[in-house]
């Protein structure tokens, strides 16, 4: 018997082990009408990104705030079809204890050109305008936001077809 119970436990350790060997954090949160999946943010101080053939670049110029990139995942599973609209004024990213809210920052508006890619993350795609997404199908990519350095992410304000209130 206490050789049945040692065995059962080296298995089990061996399940814990190799069942945490996620790097990113990943959350989900269902709403009335979609369910968001999102990663915990990647802050940076610049980066690429790729929409359709183009690559862009954003960066910060203010040295106390960094760029928040949030990978999203949006699933709708009772639409026929889900129309959404990304855009400032649909995402937020924050701490909800400290009443913090800071809306997305449109790649279109803050995107420059570049000289070099070297030592710059890339994202692609991202999840940003205005699409449709039929029922049995999702749309995955990047949304960015630009924090103030320090500030402890908790919450994700979704007001995009749905209203969701996720916390990392």
């Amino acid at each position: 018997m206490s050789r049945f119970i040692f065995l059962f436990t080296i298995m089990l350790m061996l399940v814990i082990v190799g069942c945490d060997n996620n790097d990113a954090k990943v959350f989900a949160k269902k709403g009335r009408n979609l369910q968001i999946v999102y990663e915990q943010p990647v802050l940076v101080k610049k980066l690429l990104f790729s929409s359709g053939d183009s690559t862009a670049l954003i960066q910060v110029d203010d040295p106390s705030t960094r760029i928040a990139a949030i990978k999203f995942t949006i699933v709708n599973q009772q639409i026929n079809i889900l129309k959404l609209r990304i855009d400032t004024e649909s995402v937020f990213i924050g701490n909800g204890e400290k009443g913090i809210r800071i809306p997305a920052l449109s790649p279109t508006e803050n995107a420059t050109s570049y000289d070099s890619s070297q030592d710059i993350e890339k994202f692609a795609p991202i999840l940003w305008g205005e699409f449709e997404v039929e029922m049995g199908y999702q749309a995955s990519g990047w949304i960015f936001f630009e924090v103030p350095t320090g500030l402890d992410l908790t919450t994700i304000w979704w007001r995009a077809a749905d209203e969701i209130i996720g916390r990392f």
